[in-house]
């Protein structure tokens, strides 16, 4: 059997597309249809404000607010992978601008970044809303270049919608989320799970609630403050679809305890 008119989807390089944050990408992206396609994706309605807006001596790259009540939400735009510069410029925004929601998108994100974006929400008490959102662009053949966004990082308590489904989140990841072995960076040797939820798509209080632990005994498994009983770990490699004895190896030993 031939396969017809199927084509296969194929990786577009950012850097092929713009050659420039500020000059090319951060006019495409404050397009009504651009935000739009990424305000569907958190769940927002998304109106421009304004561009570079001032904060201090700096300037943020894109201010919009949300039509559904939600405040201002502030757009830190980066192409490539995520880096230090650009979460320390999304944190410098946030305390000079009275933005209810925060949006960090890159082309890829380190799992570090994502859990630095998990820690903020935690921190913000449900105060302030802070996303983690990867931008793959995909073609078919010579078709035109469409963009996806996939939701790495997000508040506990936001339930996605149907653009950013686990399912969706998960195919997309291997493009998106830099690899434990990627040359720019040393290997995510603290701990397999975070690179697992997130490609996943899952947050903390997800993953806790389906291996049935508590979201505190999750975050001290994954900062590596705990190492997890055989029987929690086992848990977390079934809710994460892992191989059985991914996370359990009997030489390593583990807590004799488990916690609910």
């Amino acid at each position: 059997m031939d396969d017809g008119p199927f084509g296969d989807l194929d990786p577009v390089d950012p850097a092929t597309v713009w050659k420039s944050e500020p000059a090319e990408f951060i006019p495409w992206l404050s397009s009504d249809k651009r935000l739009g396609r990424l305000g569907r994706t958190l769940g927002l309605s998304l109106v421009p404000v304004a561009r570079e807006a001032p904060v201090g001596r700096f300037r943020a790259d894109l201010v919009c607010r949300d039509r559904r009540g939600g405040g201002q939400v502030v757009i830190e735009a980066q192409l490539g992978l995520s880096d230090h510069s650009h979460f320390g410029q999304l944190l410098t925004y946030a305390a000079g601008l009275p933005a209810r929601t925060l949006v960090w998108l890159a082309t890829r994100f380190h799992a570090e970044h994502c859990a630095a974006v998990d820690d903020l929400n935690r921190l913000a008490e449900g105060k302030r809303r802070c996303f983690a959102v990867a931008m793959g662009l995909w073609k078919i053949g010579d078709s035109f270049t469409a963009p996806q966004f996939t939701v790495f990082a997000a508040p506990d308590d936001w339930s996605g919608v149907a653009a950013a489904t686990p399912g969706h989140r998960q195919a997309a990841a291997s493009a998106e989320l830099a690899p434990a072995d990627s040359e720019d960076r040393p290997p995510f040797a603290e701990n397999p799970i975070k690179v697992h939820r997130y490609r996943r798509g899952m947050t903390q209080r997800q993953l806790a609630a389906t291996a049935e632990i508590s979201s505190g005994y999750l975050a001290q498994i994954e900062t590596g403050k705990r190492r997890g009983s055989p029987e929690t770990l086992a848990a977390i490699e079934r809710a994460l679809d892992m191989p059985p004895g991914a996370l359990v190896r009997p030489e390593a030993g583990g807590e004799r305890q488990t916690e609910a």
